[in-house]
Parts: C-alpha cells; structure tokens; sequence
C-alpha cells in the first residue's frame, strides 16, 4: 500500500477552501497509486480552538464539507485520514475522520463506544485495516510507541504540538538525525508515518518535515521543511527499500529554524489578516533593524513599508550627534533591504499632552504608535511590532496597548537571542549593519527595557532609584536568564543560580514580571516558540504575591505535610495501643494479685524473658498431665450419681468449659 502525506499550508478555519486543497492533493496522490491520504491536524481549528469546538453550526458545516469530499475520495478509491478539534461530551477532543467508500466515520468516537467506556477510551491509539494493512493512529508517538498492541503494520503520527525551540523534537524529521524516533520504531519493528504540519495557525507555528521510517528506523523518505509538499512512499512490511544517509537528512539548527519558523509564522499571520503588507517603525536599533529583515523574507521587499520618527526632544550635540547617526542608519537599513522609507517628525509633548517637559520620559512610543496607526490604516498594511520577550517581562507599558491586527514576531524571544538570530541571518547575506550585531547594541536596547520599568516607578524616587542600582549591576545575559529560568522552566526564586550572588536583583525582575501582568493582557499577537510562552503562563492580573524566597526555611510541599499527616496518625495509633496494653496489663495485674512492682519488672526485657521461659516450662507441665489423664482412661458422669466431678477425675471427657478452652 502507498501512503501519501499531504503537508499544506491553508488559511485556520476555512472549510470549502481546505477541502478543495485535499480534493486537488487527493487526485495527485491518486495519480501516483496511493491508497491512503493523511492530511494535518490543526488545519480546521487550528491547535486550540476554544468554544469554537463546541459551536453547532461548526460542526455542521464541518460534517457536511466532509461529507462531500468523501464523495470526490470514494471516486478516485481512496481513504483519506482528516483530524479536526470537535467537542465530545462538552469536552474538546481531537477527532479522526476516516473518509472511506463514501462516508464520514469518526473513528475515536467509534471506537471508544464499542469499547464501553468512551471517556477512557478516547485517548487510545486507533487500531483498523486499510486495503490489508493493519493501520495505528496516534496524536502523542513517544507514548502510544510503548502501548500499542501487537501485529500493527504502520503507526501514523498526526503531529500536533507546535514548533518550541526547547525541544527538538517538534521539528519533525530535523530531529530524526540526533536520534528521535528510531530506537523506539526499530525496537517496535514497524514502519512510521509523521504528518507534520506547516505554517501559522495563530500563535502556534509549524515547520513541516514529514518523513516515513521503515521497521528498522531508517528514513526512507521526507518532505522539506518550511514548505508544501506531497509526500508518497509505499509500505513493505519485511522489504528493505533505499533510505536517506545522514548526510541527506536536515539537521536541527536552532537559529535556522527560529529564523525560518517566524518567517512562516508572520507571512501566514498577514494572510489571516487579510493583507500583503507590513508597516513597522524602524528605530535604529537590533530588534526593529531585524524585524524589518523578517518582513522582507516572509512578504518581498514590495511589501514592507518602513516609519523614520525624527526626536524633537534634543538638548545636547552628543543627542544630536547621535540623532544623525540613528537616523542615517534607519535611512541605510531602508535602501539595503529595498523597502520603501516614510519619515515623521515628533511633536511637541509638551503642547500636545499639555504636561511639563519633565514627565515626559517615555512618552514617545505613543507618538510612534499612533504615526504607526496611521500609516498602517493609509496603507492597508498589517502594523509590526519589535518587541522581545524581555520587553514583555520587563516593560509591557512601552507598548501601551496593540494596534488592530498588530503582530510581534519576537514576543516569545528573549532580547539576548536576537544576536545569535541575526549573525544566523546574515550568514545567508548580510541584512542587519554589523554595528547592531553585537553586545554593545544588545546591551543599549537592554538599557531603554531597564529605563522605561525605572520610569514606571518615578512617583517614588526613592524606590526607583534603588532599581537602577540592582539592575544597572546585571548583564543583559543575567537579565534574559533570570527571565528564561523563572518563566520558561518555572523556577521558584532560590532555584535561579544568580539569585545566591544577586537576591535582591533578581527578586526585583520577578516582581517587575509579576506586576506587567495587566498590560500582557493588551500587547499584540506573538507565535509561541518557547518552551512557556507569556500566553500559557498567565497569572492572575491582581495578584499581590511576589517570589522572595525561602529565607534560608526549609522547603515546604504538598507532599511533605501530607506524609507528616500519615506518620502523626501512626504515631497516635501506636501511642493509643501502648496505653490500651498497659490499662490491660493493670486490670490483669488487679485480678492475679500482681504488685505494681512486679508488672513493672514483668514489662522489661529481663522480664519477658522469665514471664516466657515460665510459660513454655508451664505448657509442657499440662501436656505431660492432659497426657497422663487420657492413659487413666478419662471420667465418665454416668458412673458417678452425685453428678458431680470429682478433684481426682481425669481424662478431658468430663472438663467443665472453662477447663477445655
């Protein structure tokens, strides 16, 4: 059997046009003899589709463009394999429609009400027969790998978590060649099907990659990366077929495929947005100046409109030196990359905003926002935001809000990062002065982020001051990694390596994230390529609580006060015991005439000893009497007419009870 892997980019929830892109991909796959189609899983609802899921008329139109594409598949004999997020039970469940001889038949649904238990079965991998090829689907490979029953032929892998830059796995068959997947498909003994997904899909950003290994975890064969294709490969059980060596495998590269991920994510996200064009202003910095290479990539130079705002706000000839220098380089960047240049002049915030010149510190991102506004509103452009994460951690305010539609490709990369990101870039040819590529650029686009959070703190100077001195005494390398370990990986405060040199400082930038909460709330859409993006990490807005650390206290945990719970009811249970022995003990003592001496010898060790050794010589004593009473033949009461049992009498026929037990 031939199966075909359809890896296309479509537009997030438009039904007709998806399902005319798999018809067309079904008739190619057709002409090339494959039997089965498998297209990706968040094409229609993308990765979470919230309360759409849960929407009738959703799922109507949903079965009813699949219903006729089963007709157009049944045509040319083919059986597609169509994943799409619905609700079970009011629940969102990935779903796997099989389209086969005419009808639409959800497969996990189905089978898990055969099984009995639907809410438990839901999540097991599907096991069915495609033209005598016993198929597995799963959503989760590295689990499902372990647990699937025996003589399945293919197990097909319908990727659904989206590119992190974390992990190398979700780069599909770039991960392969440091050694995902094939131990676990080799030890399996079965051929493996990845259907990896391509391109934007909100915040969520996949990089496409499909590949099919046979049962010795060899690839056999791949689509590339970052664009549509048609991947065919036909299924031999027991056949050894020609694979790809090493060399020819794409090899995960962490820049690159940041690079190439945002690219996609931004070309995409315009798309949705229903334009072909990007408006960003240009500052003269390392994340604007690299921004605008993005766009380029992702749109054509065509495409990308630039926005120069000259400061008004110059008092010295080292600001206005430094003025002519920012402004010949935006004017630079703008002829190099062939985008065309719009310059602004800023006004007077003292005449618009009607304020003393003094507070207006901060105050001109608004006026670059509104410029921006209003170019992108003239244009018909999608407006570009240059954000980092950094600024997000640190300094949300500096955005004041996003702009409709408004996009920031590097909202889930740390400042830090674009250096590396932009020594990658331009390796492929230089985009980005190298000026900017350097330290010294990172450290002064670190320096207006640590600025502007002191300035949100000006109506105590006081305490401003001091969070300029903890901050100007890290490195922008320091800053990034306090955030990445705090955010990303979720580290408590004594858990972060600087906090043992620098406790205050890095108290003060949780604080600093913890209270940007708010304004999060309101920046523009960023693609999560993070291991934690601000999005999944949402903390509530009011909260007062602050990580200050331990203070040198023991770590307290849920487990721990659980497992103290269970020895201080073992430990009352034992106590408990002890005293019901020892008011035992007493009340024997009472009835046998024991002295309190005496019980209290009788509870040592020495004690228990005698008490043991008197029992075993009084136990053998009775056996040696019950012994020779039944050679005396015992007593019988019939021969006594007294009725009465005399002290002599042997034997155990005769015992009263109490002498018997």
């Amino acid at each position: 059997m031939k199966i075909a892997l359809a890896q296309i980019d479509m537009r997030l929830g438009d039904i007709e046009g998806i399902c005319s892109r798999i018809e067309s991909q079904a008739l190619l796959a057709r002409e090339q003899d494959a039997r089965l189609l498998c297209v990706p899983a968040p094409l229609f609802g993308g990765t979470a589709p919230g309360m759409l899921a849960e929407s009738a008329g959703y799922v109507h139109d949903l079965l009813a463009a699949l219903s006729k594409l089963a007709g157009h598949c049944e045509r040319l004999g083919i059986t597609a394999l169509v994943p799409a997020v619905v609700s079970h039970e009011d629940a969102p469940i990935l779903e796997l429609f099989m389209l086969k001889k005419g009808r639409v038949v959800p497969v996990r649904t189905l089978a898990a009400l055969r099984r009995g238990r639907a809410s438990e079965e839901l999540w097991r991998p599907v096991v069915f027969d495609v033209d005598g090829v016993r198929l597995a689907v799963t959503f989760d490979a590295q689990r499902d790998l372990e647990e699937l029953p025996q003589g399945v032929d293919v197990l097909v892998y319908f990727q659904m978590v989206p590119f992190n830059l974390a992990d190398e796995a979700t780069a599909a068959v770039a991960a392969v060649a440091d050694g995902h997947y094939r131990e676990q498909v080799a030890r399996r003994g079965l051929w493996f099907a990845c259907m990896a997904p391509v391109g934007g899909f909100d915040d969520a950003v996949f990089t496409g990659g499909s590949f099919v290994m046979d049962d010795s975890g060899r690839v056999v064969a791949a689509a590339p990366c970052f664009e549509e294709a048609l991947l065919v490969q036909e299924i031999s059980r027991g056949v050894t077929v020609p694979c790809l060596e090493g060399h020819e495998l794409p090899h995960y590269e962490r820049n690159e495929w940041l690079w190439e991920a945002l690219r996609l994510g931004l070309a995409d996200a315009v798309d949705a947005l229903g334009s072909s064009r990007i408006a960003l202003v240009l500052a003269g910095d390392l994340p604007s100046s690299l921004a605008a290479a993005l766009a380029v990539d992702a749109l054509g130079p065509r495409n990308v409109i630039g926005l120069f705002i000259a400061r008004q706000r110059i008092v010295t000839p080292s600001q206005e030196a430094a003025e002519a220098v920012r402004a010949q380089r935006v004017r630079d960047l703008a002829s190099h990359l062939g985008i065309r240049l719009v310059e602004r002049i800023e006004p007077d915030a003292t005449l618009v905003l009607d304020r003393d010149a003094a507070a207006q510190l901060g105050n001109s991102s608004a006026f670059d926002r509104l410029f921006l506004a209003d170019l992108a509103r003239e244009e018909g452009a999608v407006p570009v935001s240059a954000i980092t994460k950094t600024h997000v951690a640190l300094a949300p305010t500096m955005i004041e809000g996003a702009l409709s539609g408004e996009v920031a490709p590097f909202g889930d990369v740390y400042l830090t990062a674009l250096e590396f990101l932009a020594r990658s870039r331009n390796r492929a040819g230089e985009v980005v002065p190298r000026e900017l590529v350097s330290l010294k650029a990172v450290a002064m686009s670190m320096s207006e982020i640590v600025a502007h959070a002191v300035w949100s703190e000006r109506t105590e100077p006081s305490y401003a001051g001091k969070m300029a001195e903890l901050l100007a005494g890290l490195e922008p390398s320091q800053i990034d990694g306090v955030l990445e370990a705090h955010v990303d990986r979720g580290l408590s405060l004594d858990e972060i390596p600087l906090a043992t040199s620098e406790p205050e400082a890095c108290a003060l930038l949780l604080m600093l994230v913890r209270r940007g909460e708010p304004a999060r709330r309101a920046l523009p859409m960023a693609f999560a390529v993070s291991a934690c993006s601000f999005e999944v990490r949402a903390w509530p807005r009011g909260l007062a609580w602050s990580d200050l650390g331990r203070k040198g206290a023991e770590q307290l945990t849920l487990a721990a006060v659980a497992q103290a719970e269970i020895e201080r009811a073992e430990s009352r249970g034992a106590e408990m015991n002890a005293r019901m022995r020892s008011e035992l003990m007493s009340l024997i003592s009472g009835l046998l005439g024991i002295s309190p001496e005496q019980l209290e010898e009788l509870g040592t060790e020495e004690g228990q000893r005698r008490l043991g050794e008197g029992i075993a010589r009084f136990e053998s004593h009775m056996q040696e009497v019950f012994g020779q009473m039944a050679e005396d033949g015992g007593y019988d009461a019939s021969d006594d007419q007294t009725g009465q049992i005399p002290p002599h009498a042997s034997g155990t026929r005769g015992f009263p009870f109490f002498s018997i037990n």
